[in-house]
């Protein structure tokens, strides 16, 4: 999100007590980096990444999500961040429609 319009509403979860990476986080972004930022914008979200508390995906969370996908019908990869934030009682800063209405929730619309 560096240098998107957008990248203000999330600055203020970067000065956070602890922040939270979930494993499938870091792959998505990864994904998204590698596609749209080609490698040195991979590396560039790895080093930032990286400075934050990385969450495995143990068999707690992956129990945990398997039943917070079938109560909100989530897909696999939501419901393993949600479960991840839920963890660890945190808020879950997103843009993303599918956890909109969900509790420990920030949600920005995208315009």
């Amino acid at each position: 999100m560096a240098g998107s319009d957008r990248a203000g509403l999330f600055e203020p979860a970067l000065h956070a007590e602890q922040l939270f990476i979930p494993a499938i986080v870091r792959y998505e972004v990864g994904r998204y980096t590698l596609t749209y930022r080609g490698e040195d914008g991979h590396e560039m979200a790895v080093c930032v990444l990286s400075k934050f508390e990385q969450m495995p995906v143990d068999d707690i969370i992956a129990d945990a999500a398997a039943k917070i996908a079938c109560q909100h019908k989530l897909a696999m990869a939501d419901a393993l961040v949600y479960a991840s934030s839920l963890s660890v009682e945190g808020d879950l800063w997103t843009q993303d429609r599918h956890f909109e209405a969900l509790p420990g929730v920030r949600f920005f619309p995208k315009a």
